[in-house]
Formats: C-alpha cells, sequence, structure tokens
C-alpha cells in the first residue's frame, strides 16, 4: 500500500463521521453524569489515532478477506472494535462511572457499543473510504 493510501485511509478512520456516535454516546453520559468529572481528553485524543490505524490495517488486510472489502467487511471489523472497546470499558468501569450501571447490568451496555462501532464502519467508515478512494 502506498504512503498516499495509508495517510488517506488514516483520515477516513479518524474522521468526523467515523467518530460521531461514540463521541456522541460519551457526551450524552458526560452531560446525564456532570458529577462523575469523567476525563474525556484521553479519548478525544486516542480514539481517532486507533480509528485511523484500524482502517489501515483493514484496507491492507482486506484484499485477503472473504468479502474483499466490501460493506459486510467493514461491519464485520467494527464489531470487533466494539468488543474490544467495551470489553476495556466494562473492565475499567465506565459503565458506572458514565451510566451508573454495576454488576450485571455493566454488560448490558455492550451489545449497543458493539452495533453501535458496527454501524459506524460498515456505513460511515465504508462510505468515506470510497469518497476518498481508498478501496482495499
Amino acid at each position: 500500500m502506498s504512503a498516499q493510501k495509508s495517510l488517506k485511509a488514516f483520515i477516513a478512520g479518524s474522521s468526523f463521521p467515523a467518530l460521531a456516535i461514540p463521541f456522541f454516546v460519551l457526551g450524552m453520559a458526560m452531560l446525564l453524569r456532570p458529577e462523575q468529572n469523567f476525563p474525556p481528553q484521553f479519548l478525544l485524543w486516542i480514539m481517532p489515532v486507533i480509528m485511523g490505524l484500524w482502517n489501515i490495517a483493514l484496507v491492507r488486510l482486506a484484499p485477503r478477506l472473504p468479502g474483499k472489502g466490501n460493506a459486510a467487511t467493514y461491519w464485520l471489523a467494527g464489531a470487533v472494535l466494539g468488543l474490544l472497546f467495551t470489553i476495556a470499558g466494562v473492565s475499567t468501569g465506565a459503565p458506572g462511572k458514565l451510566y451508573n450501571l454495576h454488576g450485571d447490568m455493566a454488560f448490558t451496555i455492550m451489545p449497543v457499543g458493539i452495533f453501535a462501532h458496527a454501524f459506524v464502519w460498515g456505513v460511515m467508515v465504508y462510505n468515506v473510504n470510497r469518497l476518498l478512494g481508498v478501496k482495499p
């Protein structure tokens, strides 16, 4: 993959459409529970980088995958990323801090996070990649 294609893939993965839903969900949690003082700075800095690198990896691996980089491939990649993020979030106690979900209730956030990331990648990142000409 050329450096130009890698840069376009990074931009597509870290663009506003790719981050809209995760930031919306986090922003709503901070509005609903302002007393928690959850520091969003870490996510504001690290999430675009992770999403951009994830897209570069996906664009590089897509030609070897069964779907050859079609929308279903992006839906699946988003679901995997959502699973990783929600596992990290639940293991750090984020559902309790953000949504007041403790114990077994904390795991109810996992399907929502997985679907939200699958949607972001299957629709938004896939289409931004197509607009930028980043085809696997």
